[in-house]
């Protein structure tokens, strides 16, 4: 039985720091492979600015292509409509049967998911892997949140991974970029190149 983490998002762009949470996540969580999955039309936020699908797929193919357990997956740009999560966990879950599988969010995320479209089937779908990304929010109100809100068991149903809250954002790289500024320490090089080349985020 493989372990198997789904990591979506916009990826408008990807960055140093979500390759740095994959990482970790993977790490803490002993995955065997990491899904990374751009969304086509996130439905819980705004999304200003956003490059096509492929080239978020690309930009996400070239910053985690240094790691063998990450692949990325076109299946959520592929789909029309917005990218619901629980469509895409059925899909993993016919894919992998026999396997545990994984969804890897931020701590932001966490604290607003029991409005997420059909998220009690998320849940019984996978294990949360919760990451610490905003300073506000503690590991013991995430727990809290999770156990209260959700009714799910620490250990069974979520894992809290604290690290270091993340102090940047994709639209801090896309203000970066339209302002003239050198953004070469928020990506990864060859990430850097192709938005470059592409002339994304002017």
């Amino acid at each position: 039985m493989k372990r198997i983490g789904l990591f979506g998002g916009t990826f408008n762009p990807p960055h140093v720091g979500h390759l740095r949470l994959a990482r970790l996540a993977a790490d803490a969580a002993a995955l065997d492979v990491v899904i990374i999955m751009p969304a086509r039309v996130p439905p819980h936020k705004e999304a200003p600015g956003l490059a096509g699908g492929a080239d978020r797929f690309a930009l996400c193919q070239s910053t985690f292509s240094d790691d063998p357990r990450f692949i990325v997956s076109d299946l959520e740009l592929q789909r029309e409509g917005k990218s619901y999560t629980v469509e895409t966990m059925r899909m993993l879950r016919d894919n992998y049967p026999d396997d545990k599988l994984f969804l890897i969010i931020g701590s932001d995320m966490l604290l607003s998911f029991d409005c997420w479209y059909q998220y009690e089937e998320i849940l019984s779908l996978c294990t949360l892997l919760v990451l610490s990304r905003e300073p506000a929010i503690s590991p013991q109100m995430m727990r809290d949140y999770a156990v209260s809100t959700l009714g799910l068991t620490e250990g069974e149903g979520f894992h809290i991974l604290e690290t270091k809250p993340l102090s940047l954002s994709s639209t801090m790289v896309r203000k970066a970029i339209a302002d003239g500024e050198d953004a070469s320490a928020m990506l990864m090089p060859q990430t850097y190149a192709y938005i470059k080349e592409k002339g994304l985020y002017l």
